[in-house]
């Protein structure tokens, strides 16, 4: 999870310049008058943040939803914001989740679903394999919970979880808690996107991965950290530097950053101080 900043333009210059393109015989004369609206699709989704409660249908044909697809699915030259979009997070953090390489794009309201909005660039999220694994997953009708929306909640900035577990046991369950207030108004959205999107992901197996090399093989993970181990106040305060260099480097959201602020709990800090010299660390 991260909040990202906007792309400058919605794309909705380039594809309405694409939909009266004669060359593109598989949407031209379709797309000719979704092109006189698509900059008011534009207006109206920024408007309402792309909330899924609040974003109107275009009320667009079979036909022309057809051709929106396929320009999605094969843009012209002129619309070569979709691919540097997709690359523009390469190798870094997946704003979406959390994770690592966001190298496809998530249509945050889903191009199945909304396709008059499927070329907009505000609803193209880059992100990693979370894309797939969110599905259609977008939000709660009944308490209008919804995934969060890296482009316009800007919270997403500030650090939203932690893990809290037994250090004690040999295989801990690693259990979500929320750092945002419950009376918070987007409290429902944030719980409603861990659900959604980072629990469907690989995150507790890689901060199972990662608290096993930390407990067995903690030079690979917190470098230097046997010269910071004269007292459980020294050790403790050497954690929470970690973590904050994380957070810093990663985004307060990545799953090492959240890792690291978990394991910084003074809880885990003491038991990881008094059980590496049993452990021969």
């Amino acid at each position: 999870m991260k909040r990202i900043d906007r792309p400058q333009g919605s794309g909705s210059e380039s594809l309405c310049h694409a939909t009266k393109n004669k060359r593109l015989t598989k949407t031209y004369p379709i797309l000719l008058k979704f092109g006189l609206r698509v900059e008011r699709l534009a207006r109206h989704y920024h408007a309402a943040q792309g909330d899924p409660n609040l974003v109107r249908s275009g009320n667009i044909s079979a036909e022309e939803e057809t051709a929106i697809l396929a320009l999605y699915k094969a843009p012209p030259q002129g619309m070569s914001y979709i691919e540097e979009l997709r690359n523009s997070l390469a190798g870094e953090i997946c704003p979406m989740c959390g994770g690592s390489n966001p190298t496809t794009l998530d249509h945050y309201l889903m191009k199945q679903k909304y396709p008059e909005y499927a070329l907009l660039t505000y609803n193209l999220v880059p992100a990693c394999s979370c894309n797939q694994k969110r599905g259609e997953r977008l939000y709660d009708a009944a308490t209008q919970a919804r995934i969060l929306h890296p482009y316009y909640d800007d919270f997403m900035s500030n650090p939203l979880i932690k893990l809290n577990f037994n250090p004690g046991i040999d295989v801990p369950i690693f259990q979500i808690v929320y750092l945002m207030p419950v009376a918070d108004p987007n409290f429902r959205n944030l719980e409603y996107h861990v659900q959604n999107v980072i629990l469907r992901t690989n995150f507790l197996t890689f901060i199972g991965k990662r608290w096993t090399k930390v407990k067995f093989a903690p030079d690979g993970v917190l470098p230097g950290h046997f010269r910071h181990r004269s007292t459980q106040d020294e050790f403790h305060h050497y954690l929470l530097e970690q973590s904050a260099a994380r957070s810093a480097d990663e985004g307060c959201n990545s799953w090492a950053s959240i890792f690291f602020r978990s394991i910084s709990e003074r809880e885990v800090s003491d038991w990881l101080f008094e059980n590496y010299e049993v452990l021969g660390h």
